[in-house]
């Protein structure tokens, strides 16, 4: 499992870490491992710097969150990227609460893995879970779709798989062509990509359905009689 926290909130050295900003934790004299693939681009970094108390607060960090994805994120493996810093902790500088490039980073593991990444603090030597905003996810699910062809999926995770699947496949042919082998354990493992995708899809409109179905009954007039 991989946890995200802030420099000042998890201020220890018996669980491995990994600075994951600009700076490579300078400004908290942080001095352990870090991992600048995900570290946020200057440009847009200072652009979104520049605009406070300019354009409104859920503008500036959409076009963050925009960025964020389309300069650093979208060129990234996320299962790749989990794998190596699986069981860590990854550290920014802001408050556990705040707007933070590491919050974009757990929730797109979350929404493409389908994995669990909380937002924890070390306090009093036992380690504390703390709710994430979870605004951030919903701003980096609409990054992620926009001007994107969803092939049909209304699931991220879906479509994730479903072109995981694809890109095996042409792997499979570009091998095939260049060595005259025969690469079907790649095509299988294709096919069960995208059967995988469809189940994925199938479980997100069920619950899609489901919230929208409690949404109808909690707001039903008949839902405030005793």
């Amino acid at each position: 499992m991989i946890c995200t926290s802030s420099h000042n909130n998890f201020r220890t050295d018996k669980y491995p870490c990994y600075a994951i900003s600009g700076n490579r934790g300078k400004d908290a004299n942080y001095q352990g491992n870090c991992y600048p693939k995900l570290a946020p681009k200057l440009s847009f970094w200072k652009k979104w710097h520049e605009n406070m108390g300019k354009i409104s607060e859920e503008e500036n960090n959409r076009y963050y969150v925009q960025e964020y994805w389309n300069q650093v994120l979208s060129q990234l493996d996320p299962e790749e990227i989990y794998r190596e810093l699986d069981y860590s902790i990854l550290l920014c500088y802001e408050p556990n609460t705040d707007f933070c490039h590491r919050h974009i980073v757990a929730a797109w593991f979350e929404i493409l893995l389908g994995v669990t990444v909380p937002e924890i603090k070390f306090n009093e030597h036992k380690i504390e879970e703390i709710t994430r905003p979870n605004y951030i996810k919903k701003y980096l699910e609409d990054a992620m779709r926009r001007n994107r062809n969803m092939r049909g999926f209304k699931s991220l995770r879906a479509l994730y798989l479903f072109e995981k699947g694809e890109k095996l496949e042409e792997k499979a042919n570009e091998l095939e062509k260049k060595t005259g082998k025969n690469y079907d354990d790649y095509r299988q493992l294709a096919c069960f990509l995208r059967c995988k995708a469809d189940m994925e899809e199938d479980e997100y409109n069920k619950k899609k359905k489901n919230r929208q179905l409690t949404k109808i009954a909690t707001n039903h007039p008949d839902s405030n009689k005793k």
